[in-house]
């Protein structure tokens, strides 16, 4: 049965009717030439110095909290708070202390068995952190209630023998019967923090108010005059993690606003470190906090989202550049702000896209190993060519052969295939599975060329879907065809019906051969739908393959609709009996 769906790749391989073109010879080349601003290749403003060495390890928390991903960007994530637009975008760069000299690596303090407090916590305490700390593992709606049911519990003991303490006069800065009964427990910095911790794994909706409120409930034991009296509750002083783990919960959640308040957050956090903490390195913000502030801001759907998500990858590398060398952005974090921008719709929204991904290249070749542009990177930014407005308006790039420049006019969708191009040249070169591309990388090239609404769509789609299926046929998995790329093709024969059309109607005058060359390529691009639309039902109905090759109301819609337009109603009442056959076969 394999064989027969081989067969059915191989005979879209072959070139039908209206495919007579030839290979473009653009391999390779760079989509990218001479940006403006701070991206232009020949001389980027960088985030780091050529003479720095390497990327020191974030403060090791993965006892509490994994780095913050990206994985689908949700549709209901959302703020109200927008900019006008045509306006420039300020926001309140961060401040730090300037006299500070900033510390590259920091001890680990995470789990409850650290050196740091290894000698300030009993036995009672220790269990009881351990306990909290296998709860916060838990990824569910019910077990982040019981932990900070936990915590509220020990707190409120504790606060009754302090206060029992206080009436029998034995109360002092460091109580030494309290540190050395091992049957009281505690709370300390980690008790909160893994509750917190919980919270931000908790499925619940309200679960970031809950993170919030501990972490509010932390800062007023240790902060407030009237608590902190002697320093009694130093041990609850909250740390990078600490916020981190409420950012994250931020970041993580549905509810309106959320993305404003972890900004607010990681403001609130210099300011804790800059004034509260006395410079104390565990305070201090991190790449982290960063990257899931931005990957919050990214995901809203907010208007100007990406600009503001922009804006604090640019405080990252102020920050930088003043001796934090802790903040350095990852390619996940770049990814976000890509897809941001493929997201918002805007004009022009792909340059900028585009002018991140390079200063990616660029940040990589300098010797980051972390800013290296993955497949999801490259997805994003083919995604902001293949969603611009201005995908039909070419512009200008330069493309050098060595003996000098030569202007090139291309669109969107042409950049887009050029960038997958070099994805594919820079995978056959290094055979780095990180940047080997995908089905998403094939099929949103093939969408960019629909998008574009050329005579010429239909034709640059079948190459690149020539180009996925030759691939797959030499036992690239990732490239496996579905649905989703045969419509895609479909639908970019059909815009190039739509094209050819309106060119026929912007011509008062036209020889007869002229018009006869026009219907024969409408009816060729509309033949080509029907024999893809048969291909997918072809596979669709072979036993044992997956649902992912049912073709779609559109996909039927569309094939429809082309040969309509070709006015090959035989082939109509084709298409129709096979939507009845393909629909109920295997529903």
């Amino acid at each position: 049965m394999m064989l027969v769906f081989l067969a059915v790749i191989i005979a879209t391989l072959v070139p039908s009717s209206c495919d007579a073109f030839s290979a473009s010879g653009r391999r390779g080349s760079s989509i990218i030439n001479g940006g403006g601003g701070r991206f232009r290749s020949e001389g980027v403003i960088r985030m780091v110095d050529d003479g720095d060495a390497g990327i020191n390890v974030p403060l090791d928390d993965t006892t509490l909290l994994p780095p913050p991903t990206i994985t689908k960007i949700d549709d209901d994530e959302e703020n109200s708070q927008t900019t006008p637009p045509n306006t420039v975008f300020t926001a309140t760069p961060i401040t730090i202390t300037p006299t500070s000299k900033f510390i590259a690596a920091a001890s680990p303090i995470t789990t409850a068995t650290s050196k740091r407090n290894q000698t300030k916590v009993n036995s009672a305490t220790l269990r009881f952190n351990n306990r909290l700390n296998q709860l916060a593992k838990n990824w569910d709606d019910s077990t982040a209630p019981k932990a900070e049911a936990l915590l509220l519990d020990a707190l409120e003991n504790y606060q009754l023998h302090l206060k029992q303490e206080e009436q029998d006069g034995t109360s002092s800065p460091s109580s030494e019967y309290t540190k050395k009964n091992n049957n009281m427990i505690i709370p300390n910095t980690i008790s909160f923090t893994n509750a917190i911790t919980a919270w931000a794994r908790c499925t619940r909706k309200d679960s970031a108010k809950h993170a919030q409120a501990l972490l509010d409930q932390m800062l007023h034991l240790y902060s407030s005059p009237k608590n902190n009296i002697d320093g009694k509750w130093d041990h609850v002083k909250p740390n990078k993690i600490s916020y981190n783990s409420v950012i994250t919960a931020w970041a993580r959640s549905n509810e309106r606003g959320s993305a404003r308040k972890a900004e607010e957050l990681l403001r609130n956090m210099y300011d804790f470190y800059n004034n509260d903490s006395g410079l104390d390195i565990h305070c201090k913000p991190d790449a982290r906090s960063f990257n899931a502030v931005i990957n919050a801001v990214a995901r809203s759907r907010d208007k100007n989202c990406a600009d503001r998500a922009k804006f604090l990858l640019d405080e990252m590398g102020r920050l930088y550049n003043e001796g934090d060398d802790d903040l350095l952005p990852d390619a996940l974090t770049f990814g976000a702000i890509i897809n941001a921008y493929a997201n918002s719709l805007e004009k022009g929204a792909s340059d900028k896209a585009a002018q991140l991904l390079m200063h990616m290249e660029s940040l990589y070749s300098m010797g980051f190993e972390e800013a290296k542009p993955t497949t999801f990177v490259y997805n994003a930014c083919l995604n902001a060519f293949a969603k611009d407005p201005l995908i039909c308006v070419k512009n200008e790039t330069q493309e050098g052969d060595g003996g000098g420049n030569s202007t090139l006019s291309l669109n969107r969708a042409e950049k887009a295939e050029q960038l997958l191009d070099s994805m594919e040249k820079r995978y056959n070169e290094e055979k780095d599975w990180r940047i080997k591309p995908d089905i998403i990388s094939y099929s949103t090239v093939i969408n960019a060329h629909a998008n574009s609404g050329t005579v010429n769509s239909g034709v640059n789609a079948d190459g690149i879907l020539r180009r996925m299926l030759h691939r797959y046929l030499m036992g690239d998995t990732k490239c496996r065809p579905n649905a989703i790329v045969f419509t895609a093709a479909i639908k970019a024969h059909s815009t190039s019906i739509d094209a050819t059309l309106s060119l026929d109607n912007s011509e008062e005058e036209e020889d007869e051969a002229s018009k006869l060359l026009k219907q024969q390529q409408i009816k060729a691009s509309a033949k080509r739908c029907e024999d893809l639309l048969q291909e997918l039902c072809l596979l669709y109905q072979l036993p044992g393959n997956d649902r992912s090759l049912k073709p779609t109301s559109v996909t039927f819609e569309l094939v429809t609709g082309a040969l309509t337009l070709a006015e090959d109603w035989e082939g109509v009442k084709r298409i129709t009996a096979l939507r009845e056959e393909g629909m109920t076969q295997r529903d």
